[in-house]
């Protein structure tokens, strides 16, 4: 990846969507919500009723990526209690769908799950206790709500900052460094990024749009590191 602004980030997550195909004889609607907030979008094709096993294709627009056995798909869905406990599941077969649906990227558009996300990144940051912590709020209005949590995360060797668009009129916050200024990237985009260089590294970034927010979040290291050197480059 090249990626050198949130809006190359968010372009290029949306550039690796996969297509997963599942054809089969009756429609597996267990599938498509198995995948549902991943960066897959998942279709049906019918085959004749009798026909071979079904089986599963995955492309990356028009790049076709692999296709495997519509069977390696029940142990990932839902494993059997037998296998469960006899640990007999083929993790190779599972291994190979994973590795198919670049499971390291998720997809949202449900403002409530979004900022679930955002919590879970804040309490893994508070967890690890050190690395940086960036968090875009847009507006600093948005801050001045979770002010309280901020100025507790930065009560510890974390190191916080903080990103609206515009001008700053609030007090500062306790240890926390804060960064305003004008311009769209600041504006469009809600982010949330923790770079400890480990890997417990990872980011959200969601872009407000007319009808509420499309994001995604992230445990890709690189990605990660990616975010962080862009924003320390460009506002510190």
């Amino acid at each position: 990846m090249s990626a050198t602004s949130l809006r190359d980030q968010f372009d290029d997550v949306a550039a690796r969507r996969r297509t997963l195909t599942v054809y089969a004889d009756e429609p597996r609607p267990e599938i498509a919500s198995h995948f549902e907030g991943w960066n897959v979008e998942v279709r049906f094709d019918r085959l004749p009723v009798g026909s071979a096993e079904g089986f599963v294709t995955v492309r990356q627009g028009t790049e076709f990526l692999g296709s495997i056995d519509l069977r390696v798909f029940d142990p990932l869905l839902e494993p059997p209690a037998s296998q469960r406990a006899m640990g007999a599941t083929d993790e190779s077969s599972l291994d190979s769908v994973l590795g198919l649906l670049d499971d390291t990227t998720f997809r949202a558009f449900d403002r409530r799950q979004l900022l679930a996300v955002s919590r879970e990144i804040e309490d893994r940051a508070w967890r690890v206790g050190t690395g940086r912590l960036h968090a875009g709020f847009q507006r600093a209005a948005a801050f001045d709500a979770q002010r309280d949590v901020y100025t507790t995360l930065a009560d510890s060797d974390l190191d916080v900052h903080v990103y609206v668009d515009g001008g700053w009129t609030a007090d500062p916050a306790d240890g926390v460094t804060t960064h305003a200024e004008p311009g769209d990237e600041l504006g469009q985009f809600w982010f949330v990024a923790f770079a400890a260089g480990g890997d417990q590294d990872c980011a959200l970034v969601a872009e407000e749009r007319e009808d509420g927010y499309d994001g995604f979040w992230t445990y890709d290291r690189d990605r990660v590191a990616e975010i962080d050197d862009h924003l320390r480059a460009s506002y510190w």
